[in-house]
């Protein structure tokens, strides 16, 4: 009899992969026009709410440290900024620049929030040394 797992992490990693997989292709589709931007810039919404779940709507008004404190976990708030990036990215691609300007100013608030509550994680300074 295998031993059962943490129901809620088990949970938290199901949803970190399909957002994860979401994210990989999101950017193909947008490097590779497959899509119109503005169908990826929706697709990344989507993803974002499949990521934070019913709470989306509140985190995204928040101030960015209190919703990394809610997200409560780095790998979690790192997944969305990487998701913000492509929603600002396809927002830029179809000529929105204000909107372009909001995700990325939000991304950049969310990680440095995330880096103040958590320290440094490996995904930001992979990011850092890329130049990204």
């Amino acid at each position: 009899m295998r031993p059962r797992g943490n129901t809620q992490e088990d949970y938290l990693l199901r949803i970190i992969r399909q957002a994860a997989e979401l994210l990989r292709q999101l950017r193909r589709r947008l490097l590779g026009g497959e899509a119109s931007a503005e169908t990826i810039r929706q697709d990344a919404a989507a993803a974002i709410d499949l990521l934070l779940g019913a709470q989306a709507p509140v985190l995204g008004m928040l101030d960015a440290t209190s919703a990394a404190r809610l997200v409560g976990h780095p790998a979690l708030v790192e997944l969305w900024c990487s998701l913000l990036d492509v929603e600002g990215d396809a927002a830029a691609a179809s000529g929105d620049a204000a909107f372009a300007s909001r995700r990325r100013e939000r991304t950049a608030e969310l990680r440095v929030a995330a880096r103040s509550l958590w320290g440094p994680t490996d995904a930001a300074d992979e990011r850092e040394q890329s130049g990204a």
